[in-house]
């Protein structure tokens, strides 16, 4: 018998925790930008916006996604208490990410050497954006952030986002309260991203210790580069490309746009985006906790199960979309002058159309789990591939042509075809399933086969 009502159960449960670490994030973002925005002036504001695009772009841009390579094949070890196959696995993601972090403190380096000479940035600035750069390895908390999902420890996420957002509205109440400049701004964000990496290497290693017993034995850890399970390398390269160009694309629209109609343009245009992506945050929360579910399900092979559980989300999240469009219609303008104290021409209409964007990004959200576990990794890196590439040049002319309502109808236009392109495809898949292989335990034969590929 499936035993998707117990999954669904579970999946409610630990998103009500995700989206009580956002809620908390979400009202101390009205306020940390509030006092920014307050304190620099829109334009050195948007200095600020850009910055920060450029490091998160670096760390995006270099991510390898060991969080899904760890729970797709850490699953069935942790579930059978096989220790030294899943510190194994472990050891492979961290690895994983260490190589993340070179590679993007290097993007964010070069990155700010290019950019800086094409938006003609004074010394100073560029200084702050070398800084900042520094910070870009520790943006992304993969491995650790893949233990808590897949021990279910989803009660401590929120812990971590309500620290960090006290963290930086504190640090920005500070700044426009003293009068302090663009520095001490970066300084608190820099300072907020180190807070976060720290508080999610301390979970992840005392959840290892405490509810599993397994102790991380660093030299094992960094002595076993050439050690992978078959079929371990490919996955996580196809689920990276994918993951990555979807991420990274919103951050280089920034500095597309900041580009083309500078910084103040660039601050109005992310936060339009923002406040979209606020109003469907916990919806979008969905992402993180359905996946796990999916893999287990897999690992039983109730197919049946999973694609029900699948489509009973989507046909939800389609009628909460409904709800949110109406939100962003009559809503959308009072939001964004709230959080700048700024009323601007056009916001209501810019937020509606980047919150069309949202929502259709949104619907993709139980469709890319359910294509990942079925084996279309393949169609998801293509596909997001090909869309990425013709969004840009998109973005580019319409922005020229259009100013802000051309950034927004680029952005809601590759949105729309991703959704059309995926749901397709997981429609397709869904009449005729091709389950993808159960991860096997690596014999000391099947190792030194991995340890040769490598």
């Amino acid at each position: 018998m499936p035993k998707h009502p117990t999954a669904a159960k579970r999946i409610i449960h630990n998103v009500s925790f995700l989206t009580l670490g956002r809620i908390a994030t979400a009202i101390c973002s009205f306020a940390y930008i509030a006092f920014a925005v307050r304190a620099l002036g829109l334009a050195q504001f948007g200095l600020l916006i850009l910055i920060h695009s450029l490091g998160i772009m670096a760390s995006t841009f270099s991510r390898m996604q060991s969080w899904q390579t760890l729970i797709r094949y850490g699953n069935e070890p942790y579930a059978q208490r096989d220790l030294p196959l899943l510190g194994q696995i472990i050891g492979f993601c961290i690895r994983l990410d260490l190589l993340s972090a070179l590679a993007a403190m290097s993007i964010g380096i070069v990155s700010v050497t290019f950019y800086s000479h094409i938006a003609h940035w004074d010394g100073w600035v560029t200084t702050l954006a070398y800084i900042y750069a520094l910070i870009c390895p520790f943006m992304y908390t993969g491995w650790s952030n893949g233990v808590l999902r897949l021990t279910e420890r989803f009660h401590l996420v929120p812990v971590s986002d309500t620290v960090t957002a006290i963290f930086r509205t504190a640090g920005t109440a500070i700044g426009f309260l003293f009068h302090l400049k663009l520095g001490f701004f970066v300084l608190v964000w820099a300072g907020a991203v180190l807070i976060d990496y720290g508080l999610f290497l301390y979970f992840a290693l005392s959840t290892l210790r405490q509810k599993i017993g397994l102790k991380l034995h660093w030299r094992e850890v960094l002595g076993q580069w050439r050690w992978q399970l078959p079929g371990m390398w490919s996955f996580t390269r196809s689920t990276s490309i994918n993951q990555t160009l979807g991420a990274v694309s919103g951050h280089i629209s920034t500095l597309v746009v900041g580009s083309l109609l500078g910084s103040a343009e660039a601050a109005v245009f992310r936060i339009c985006r923002q406040i979209a992506d606020g109003i469907v945050t916990p919806a979008q929360m969905l992402s993180p906790v359905l996946y796990p579910e999916l893999v287990k399900m897999r690992d039983r092979h109730d197919w049946r199960g999973l694609k029900r559980l699948t489509w009973k989300i989507f046909g939800i999240l389609c009628a909460v979309s409904i709800a949110l469009l109406l939100v962003a219609a009559f809503f959308g303008g009072r939001i964004f002058s709230l959080m700048l104290h700024i009323h601007l021409h056009g916001t209501t209409y810019y937020i509606s159309i980047m919150l069309v964007s949202a929502v259709l990004t949104l619907l993709v959200v139980p469709l890319e789990p359910l294509l990942t576990v079925m084996g279309q990794i393949g169609f998801l890196m293509a596909n997001r591939t090909w869309i990425t590439m013709a969004y840009f040049p998109v973005l580019f002319v319409l922005t020229a042509h259009f100013s802000l309502a051309g950034a927004c109808y680029a952005t809601a236009i590759s949105s729309f075809v991703m959704f059309v392109t995926r749901l397709w495809r997981a429609m397709i898949s869904s009449l005729r399933p091709h389950p993808d292989p159960k991860p096997v335990a690596a014999s000391p034969d099947t190792s030194k086969e991995a340890a040769v590929e490598a």
